[in-house]
């Protein structure tokens, strides 16, 4: 699995929502061939496990442009090192759903981000 490295080639580090360790990862969501963001991480009996940080609103009509994806609101926070090495713009808050959701739609400014999602497609 490719990771995603902050600016001196380092996998970029961050925390989840409970002060855990992750890394980040991006691959295609099978559904709509859109990007998707995960967060890497080591369970307690040592293997690499991921979960994802994007939401697929395919089923509410919402299509991301090419290099975004919609992230719940409450992993804002979650993608900080993402925002603060530049490799995300956050670009616009939607509302969904019939609890009117908020998701944020945020664009990788990494040049090569397809290639790193199609290596890791295999891979996840």
């Amino acid at each position: 699995m490719h990771l995603i490295t902050d600016n001196h080639g380092r996998p970029l580090n961050g925390t989840n929502s409970f002060g855990e360790p992750i890394t980040y990862a991006v691959t295609w969501f099978h559904h709509d061939g859109t990007l998707a963001l995960l967060a890497v991480y080591v369970n307690e009996q040592g293997d690499v496990q991921t979960y994802p940080l994007i939401i697929n609103l395919a089923a509410y009509g919402y299509y991301p442009m090419p290099a975004h994806t919609f992230i719940n609101s409450t992993y804002l926070s979650t993608i900080t090192p993402l925002i603060e090495q530049e490799h995300v713009r956050v670009d616009d808050t939607i509302r969904y759903g019939a609890f009117n959701e908020r998701a944020i739609e945020i664009e990788f400014l990494i040049p090569d981000i397809e290639t790193l999602a199609d290596e890791n497609c295999g891979d996840l």
